[in-house]
């Protein structure tokens, strides 16, 4: 009796630290391949999963913040993009220690301590970040400065996915001066390439539809339309701006995911009239989605606009791959190209570098 009133205590105490604990904390050691990612403890995943996002904020005893996308590979969840600068810059060697601390808000305080003395690694509190301060754009709009913020402006795949823009440029189209904010931050995920003209940035891409408003009985058309077609192992997807405008993620609903696709990255092929694009689809925190790219081409290059209908078949799959034939059913049959514009840069949901 009184071994299970100890498991029962004790299943009790663990799930009120879990559940009620303003602040959890995990440590590792690091080894292997330490500098390209780091394990979340099982238990710890397992109990916070839920909470946690695609990205955390790892904050350095220097006060400094690095943001670092957490990536899934089955049940475990790891430290990957962006850990790698985090790692450079605190100059982490093999068998350090690390103590995170969980504050909510996504956020880790994380110590140091190095592995052959064991103290705290004093360096770590003098972090400088000199050349990565954030840059802040004053975009002036009839007269009005409007903040537009560049800290982590997402890395891009393709040249459909960023396009840069000078300083100079900015102050001849209208764009008031740069401005570096006095926070430092952590290494921008990747730097953008500096042209002879001056300091230049990277853009996230927007854009902004050019075709003529529609009516809801177009959409409901095009939404009858798809359902009719969606026959055997089909799924279909009403784009919305996220997809087709901006960030270009386009997620795969639940239920077909979950029977048909393994819990894993895995490459897509994407067949619609006579051609075929390469994507991928990343599977993170029990969901999947279609990124990068290959998504982000594909919805380009065939002019998919909001509210347009998509209907996904499933030809073949294997263990690592899936091919689907996709039918696209236009609000307006029309095609108009649509605007780039500039917009603030956005955090990447699901999709690893």
């Amino acid at each position: 009796m009184g071994d299970s009133d100890c498991g029962g205590c004790k299943k009790r105490e663990e799930n009120i630290y879990w559940s009620h604990f303003q602040t959890v904390q995990f440590f590792q050691i690091l080894s292997g391949h330490y500098d390209l990612q780091l394990a979340i403890p099982q238990k710890f995943a397992d109990n916070l999963r839920e909470k946690l996002a695609d990205s955390v904020s790892l904050k350095g005893p220097c006060g400094a913040i690095w943001n670092v996308d957490l990536e899934a590979d089955g049940d475990k969840l790891y430290l990957k993009y962006g850990w790698k600068e985090f790692v450079e810059e605190h100059s982490l060697r093999e068998n350090d220690v690390l103590v995170f601390k969980y504050n909510g808000n996504l956020q880790f305080d994380v110590t140091m301590f190095d592995g052959l003395t064991l103290c705290e690694k004093e360096a770590s509190y003098f972090i400088r970040h000199c050349e990565h301060r954030e840059l802040t754009i004053r975009a002036i709009t009839n007269g009005t400065a409007t903040p537009i913020s560049y800290h982590d402006a997402a890395a891009n795949e393709s040249s459909h996915e960023e396009f840069e823009v000078t300083a100079r440029e900015n102050l001849r189209k209208g764009y008031a001066s740069i401005q570096q904010s006095t926070q430092a931050y952590g290494r921008p995920r990747k730097r953008p390439k500096s042209g002879s003209g001056g300091p230049s940035h990277v853009y996230p891409l927007q854009l902004k539809s050019n075709r003529r408003p529609v009516t809801e009985d177009e959409k409901g058309k095009a939404i009858q339309a798809a359902s009719a077609a969606a026959v055997g192992d089909s799924f279909t997807v009403i784009m919305q701006e996220c997809h087709v405008y901006k960030g270009f993620f386009l997620t795969i609903p639940a239920e077909w995911a979950r029977s048909h696709l393994p819990r894993k990255n895995i490459n897509v092929s994407l067949h619609a009239n006579e051609k075929t694009w390469l994507a991928k689809c990343y599977y993170k925190t029990s969901s999947h989605g279609l990124a990068g790219s290959g998504w982000k081409n594909f919805a380009l290059d065939n002019f998919l606009e909001k509210d347009d209908a998509c209907v996904f078949s499933l030809v073949s799959q294997s263990d690592n791959a899936v091919i689907f034939n996709v039918r696209i059913f236009r609000v307006v049959e029309e095609v108009v190209a649509p605007n780039r514009v500039i917009g603030t840069p956005s955090r990447k949901s699901m999709q690893p570098t």
